[in-house]
């Protein structure tokens, strides 16, 4: 079984086009092990806390109601630190909340489902876009 973790940019299509593209995929894959991480999660959090909208709320509190959140575990300390390092090391940068998404995805063995290009420069990673397919 395939395991996907949903990046904000996707949780938030989902959340503004009901039915739309991101919708689809996850009625292709509703067999699969689906989540998110605890850091998108804040960050969908703290966008619906700046710009308050009780329809925004329902609508993730019913996709979490079909999704897992997954916590922060080892080994995605390790992970985060190597990304980090090498990413440093080839004197480029990523924002801190994606590098620990992409930690995550990698440690959980998972696809990391974004519309976000910067993670295409780590070549561990697998991804998707479910966004744009």
């Amino acid at each position: 079984m395939s395991r996907y973790l949903l990046d904000t940019n996707v949780i938030s299509a989902a959340i503004r086009i009901p039915g739309g593209k991101v919708d689809q995929a996850l009625r292709r894959h509703q067999n699969e092990e689906i989540g998110t991480s605890l850091i998108v999660h804040g960050e969908i959090l703290f966008g619906l806390k700046r710009k308050p909208s009780i329809r925004g709320r329902e609508r993730l509190d019913a996709l979490l109601e079909t999704i897992e959140v997954w916590p922060l575990e080892s080994p995605t300390d390790e992970v985060y630190g190597d990304i980090r390092a090498s990413l440093e090391k080839q004197g480029q940068s990523m924002g801190p909340n994606d590098m620990w998404i992409a930690a995550q995805a990698i440690a959980l063995d998972a696809t990391l489902v974004t519309d976000d290009r910067a993670f295409s420069r780590l070549s561990q990673l697998k991804i998707e876009n479910w966004v744009r397919v």
